[in-house]
C-alpha cells in the first residue's frame, strides 16, 4: 500500500495529560476505528517525551518547557517597594538556616572554651553576641520584605492589574493573550513542533485551549504547500469562565475570539452551548453537537469490580456516589454536609486526585462533621467501565452550583455515566441537567447551596428506588444517550473536512 491510498491523518490535540479525559480518548479510539489514522497529541508529566500506541490510536505526550513569565507592573513595583528583599524566594529558607546555624555556633563556642586554638578571629564573647544580633536582624528583614513583596506581587485584580491589562490590550488587541497568559505560550512551544511533523490532514482542537495552537500549526502547514482543515471541538462557553484570575480569562476570552474564525467546522456538547457560540461569534452555522455520552458497557471487557465491594459494603448500606473532577467549584462539600444529616448514608467519591488539597480539605471536613468513616476516596476507573463499577450504588449526586453560565447549560458526563449505571440521580437546579431529570423522571432537583433541599432529594430517592430506576425500562432513553450513536456526528464531520476514510494503512507507510 502507498502513502496515496492510506487513511487521513488525523492529529487530535488537548492541552493536558490525556488521561481522564474521556471525551478525548473516546474520539480519538472511535475515529481509529472508523477508518482514519489517528495521532493523539497531548502534555507529558513525566519531564520527557513519551510515544507509544493504546488501542489503535498513536500517543505522543509533549514536556512543556519551561519560561519565566513576563515582569509585569505589579512586580516591578513591589521591588522598589521592598528593597532589601531576596531576589530569589528560595533564600528565604537559607537565611533561616543560616541564623539557626549561627546560633548553635555561638553555643559551641561558649561551651568549647579553653579547649584547643581559636586561630586569631577570636572577638570577644559580647562582641560575637553583638555581631549575631545584627545578623539576625538583618537577615530576618530581608526575609520579612521577601515575603511581603511575593503577597504584594500575588494579588489579583487590583487597579494596578486592572490598568496593565487596558495598557498592554491597548497596545496588542486580541494578540494580547501572548503577555497575560505564558502558560498558553510555553504550551505552543511544546506542542505546535510536534503537530507539524505528524503532517496531519486533519487537526481536530480539543477545548479552549489548543484552538489558538492549532490554528497557527495549520497556517505554518499551509505555508508550506500542503492542504490541512481545522476542527474546533469546544467543550465550554469561554465567556462564562469568569471565575478564572482576571488575566487567564481576559487571555482565553481574546485567544478564543481570534482565532475560532480559523476552523473549518465547530463541535460541541450540548445544544444550548451551540446556541450561545453561534450567537456570541456571529457564526453562519451553528456548530454541531456531540454529547459527552458513555460506551454502552461491554460486558466481554475484564470484570472491572464494583464501587460497593470496594468500599466493603453489605447490600443494604445505603450509598451514593460521585464520579468526577474534583475542584473548589464542584461543590463536592455539600454532599459531605448532606451525608452528615442522613444517617447511616455512605458516599463514595471516584475522583482525579485523591491527594490533592482540595480533597484532603474534604477529608478534613468529613472528620469534623463526624462521618469519616462513611466517606471513601479513591482514583478514576476507567470510562469504558465506569458505568458498570458504580451500578451497585444507590444514587448517584451531582451538586453542580447554579449560576455560571456553563453550568447552566452543561449536560456533564456524569449525568451520561450514572444514567447508564441505572442510577436514580440527585442534582442541583441547574437548567439544562434539572430539565433532563425531570423530562425523563430519572431522579430528584434540588436547590442549589440549600443542603436541607439536598438532603430531602437523597432521602425520597433512597426511600423508593425502583421509581427512578423505572425511567430506565424504555431502551431509547439510554440508546440515545451512547457514545456509539453520538460519535456519527464526528463521522459526518470528518469526511466533510477530508473526505471519507480510505481503508487501514499498511504498518510503517507513513514513516512515524
Amino acid at each position: 500500500m502507498n502513502t496515496a491510498s492510506a487513511p487521513g491523518r488525523v492529529v487530535m490535540v488537548v492541552a493536558n495529560r490525556i488521561d481522564g479525559d474521556s471525551r478525548v480518548q473516546k474520539s480519538a479510539q472511535s475515529m481509529s476505528e472508523a477508518g482514519w489514522d489517528v495521532h493523539l497529541v497531548g502534555l507529558s508529566v513525566s519531564g520527557r517525551q513519551e510515544h507509544y500506541r493504546q488501542g489503535d490510536v498513536e500517543y505522543h505526550k509533549i514536556p512543556v518547557p519551561k519560561m519565566d513569565p513576563p515582569k509585569n507592573l505589579r512586580r516591578r513595583l513591589a521591588a522598589l517597594r521592598y528593597p532589601l528583599a531576596y531576589g530569589d524566594t528560595a533564600r528565604v529558607k537559607h537565611g533561616d538556616t543560616r541564623i539557626k546555624a549561627e546560633r548553635i555556633e555561638l553555643e559551641a563556642i561558649d561551651d568549647e572554651r579553653g579547649r584547643g586554638s581559636d586561630g586569631l578571629l577570636r572577638p570577644p564573647r559580647l562582641l560575637r553576641r553583638l555581631g549575631r544580633k545584627v545578623q539576625r536582624f538583618w537577615i530576618g528583614r530581608r526575609i520579612g520584605q521577601t515575603r511581603a513583596r511575593d503577597d504584594y506581587a500575588a494579588r489579583d485584580d487590583g487597579r494596578i492589574d486592572r490598568f496593565e491589562r487596558a495598557w498592554w490590550t491597548l497596545l496588542l488587541g486580541d494578540r494580547v493573550w501572548r503577555r497575560l497568559d505564558i502558560d498558553a505560550v510555553r504550551i505552543e512551544l511544546a506542542l505546535q513542533p510536534e503537530i507539524i511533523r505528524l503532517e496531519p490532514d486533519l487537526i481536530h482542537a480539543h477545548d479552549m485551549h489548543p484552538i489558538g495552537i492549532c490554528a497557527r500549526a495549520a497556517a505554518r502547514i499551509r505555508r508550506s504547500g500542503r492542504t490541512v482543515k481545522l476542527l474546533y471541538d469546544a467543550h465550554e462557553f469561554v465567556p462564562g469562565c469568569d471565575t478564572l484570575p482576571a488575566d487567564r480569562f481576559e487571555s482565553l476570552v481574546r485567544y478564543e475570539r481570534r482565532y475560532l474564525p480559523s476552523a473549518d467546522a465547530i463541535v460541541t456538547v450540548s445544544q444550548p452551548l451551540a446556541e450561545l457560540l453561534r450567537d456570541h461569534h456571529g457564526l453562519d452555522r451553528t456548530p454541531a453537537v456531540v454529547l459527552n455520552a458513555p460506551l454502552t458497557p461491554d460486558y466481554s471487557r475484564p470484570d472491572p469490580g464494583d464501587v460497593r465491594s470496594a468500599c466493603g459494603l453489605g447490600a443494604d448500606t445505603p450509598l451514593g456516589v460521585y464520579s468526577g473532577w474534583a475542584a473548589p467549584e464542584r461543590k463536592i462539600e455539600w454532599i459531605i454536609e448532606a451525608a452528615a444529616r442522613i444517617p447511616g448514608l455512605h458516599v463514595a467519591f471516584l475522583v482525579n486526585r485523591p491527594s490533592h488539597p482540595y480533597v484532603k480539605s474534604l477529608v478534613s471536613l468529613g472528620a469534623t462533621l463526624g462521618v469519616a468513616d462513611r466517606l471513601h476516596f479513591r482514583g478514576y476507573v476507567d470510562y469504558a467501565d465506569l458505568p458498570r463499577f458504580l451500578s451497585t450504588a444507590d444514587v448517584g449526586i451531582h451538586p453542580m452550583q447554579s449560576g455560571p453560565i456553563n453550568h447552566e447549560i452543561a449536560l456533564p458526563n456524569k449525568f451520561f455515566e450514572y444514567s447508564h449505571a441505572r442510577l436514580p440521580l440527585v442534582v442541583s437546579d441547574v437548567k439544562t441537567l434539572s430539565e433532563e431529570v425531570r423530562r425523563i423522571g430519572n431522579g430528584e432537583v434540588f436547590a442549589s447551596g440549600d443542603i436541607g433541599s439536598l438532603v430531602v432529594a437523597i432521602e425520597k430517592v433512597l426511600a423508593n428506588p425502583q421509581v427512578y430506576r423505572g425511567a430506565y425500562r424504555d431502551p431509547e432513553v439510554l440508546a440515545g444517550y451512547t457514545w456509539e450513536r453520538q460519535v456519527h456526528t464526528y463521522t459526518a464531520l470528518y469526511e466533510e473536512l477530508i473526505g471519507p476514510a480510505r481503508g487501514p494503512v499498511a504498518e510503517g507507510a507513513l514513516g512515524v
